[in-house]
C-alpha cells in the first residue's frame, strides 16, 4: 500500500476515560469503553460514622461488595449512579474473592508483598519480575485458579511503570496458565481482558488473532465467527492496526461457521464495512488488505 497513513484519534471523552476520568451520565462520545459507574458506601466499626465511599463498575458491585467484605465493610446505603468510567473486567484479587471466596484469606495475604513489588516495577523491574514469579510459584501449587488474574493484574503493575515487555510476558503467561492447569475459561471476561491488553498495545494485532483458535475450541463456528469479529471490530476502534493473522482467522472463521450458517458471510462483509470506517483500517499492512 502507498499514501499517507493515519493514526487512531480517540475522541476527547475517550481520551479522559483512558485517563481515568468520570464523565457525566450521557457524555457523548465515550463509546461502549464507558459504563455507569456507582458511588458505593461502606461503614466499619472502627470508623465511627466516618463512611468509605468507592467508585465501582455497576456491572462490579456485588463482587465490591464482597471483596471489602473481608476487610469487615459492610454496605451502609443504596449504591447511586454518579457518571461514567472506563470499563475494565473484574481483576486480582477481587475476582478470587468473587468466585473463590474460600481462597480470599490466602490471597489477601499476599497483597502487602505485591504492593512492595509493585513499588520496584519502575526502578528495579528485574527484581519486581522475579518477585512476582517467586508468588505465582506459590499459587501454581496450591490455588493454580488464580494465576490468570494474577498475572494480568501483575501486566498492569508493569504496564503502568512503562515496562512493557514485562507486561507482555505476563499477559502470556497467564494464557499459558489456563492451559497448563486446564483452568476453566470465562470469554466475556477473556474479550474484555485481551481488548484491555490490545488498546495498551501489550497485545499485538498478531496476537490477538490467536485468540480466534481458543474462540473456535469453545464455541461452534458461527458463534466464534460473531464473536471475533466484535472483538476485532472494537479493538480496531481503541486503535488497534488490523493484522494479516486477524484476515486469516476470519477466513477460517468463515469457512467453518459458513457450511452451516448461510447469513454468516453477510455478517463478516458487514464487519469489514464497519472496520474500514475506523483510521486503524488505513495502516493495516498489505497482506490484510
Amino acid at each position: 500500500m502507498t499514501g499517507t497513513t493515519t493514526t487512531a484519534t480517540p475522541s476527547p471523552a475517550q481520551s479522559l476515560l483512558a485517563a481515568g476520568a468520570v464523565l457525566p451520565v450521557g457524555a457523548a462520545g465515550a463509546g461502549d469503553r464507558a459504563v455507569p459507574l456507582t458511588a458505593r458506601s461502606y461503614r466499619h466499626p472502627a470508623l465511627d460514622d466516618r463512611p468509605v465511599v468507592r467508585l465501582v463498575d455497576a456491572a462490579l458491585g456485588e463482587g465490591e461488595d464482597v471483596a471489602v467484605g473481608f476487610l469487615g465493610l459492610a454496605p451502609a446505603a443504596e449504591p447511586a449512579v454518579v457518571g461514567l468510567g472506563p470499563r475494565r473486567p473484574l481483576a486480582f484479587p477481587e475476582w478470587v474473592l468473587v468466585h473463590h471466596p474460600a481462597d480470599g484469606r490466602h490471597v489477601l495475604a499476599v497483597v502487602p508483598e505485591l504492593r512492595k513489588l509493585a513499588k520496584q516495577a519502575r526502578s528495579r523491574p528485574k527484581a519486581a519480575l522475579d518477585g512476582h514469579l517467586a508468588v505465582a510459584e506459590r499459587f501454581a501449587r496450591t490455588l493454580p485458579h488464580v494465576l490468570p488474574t494474577f498475572f494480568e493484574q501483575a501486566a498492569r503493575v508493569f504496564l503502568a511503570a512503562g515496562q512493557d515487555t514485562y507486561a507482555t510476558q505476563l499477559f502470556n503467561k497467564a494464557r499459558r496458565a489456563e492451559a497448563q492447569h486446564g483452568l476453566p475459561v470465562d470469554l466475556n471476561r477473556l474479550d474484555e481482558v485481551h481488548l484491555e491488553f490490545a488498546s495498551a498495545k501489550v497485545v499485538s494485532g498478531a496476537a490477538l488473532a490467536g485468540y480466534a483458535k481458543e474462540l473456535s475450541a469453545q464455541l461452534p463456528a458461527a458463534e466464534a465467527l460473531d464473536r471475533f469479529c466484535r472483538l476485532a471490530l472494537r479493538a480496531a476502534t481503541a486503535g488497534v492496526v488490523p493484522s494479516t493473522q486477524s484476515a486469516t482467522a476470519v477466513n477460517r472463521l468463515l469457512r467453518a461457521a459458513g457450511k452451516a450458517d448461510a447469513g454468516a458471510a453477510d455478517r463478516v462483509a458487514a464487519y469489514l464495512t464497519e472496520l474500514l470506517r475506523q483510521p486503524a483500517a488505513a495502516e493495516a499492512p498489505a497482506g490484510w488488505w
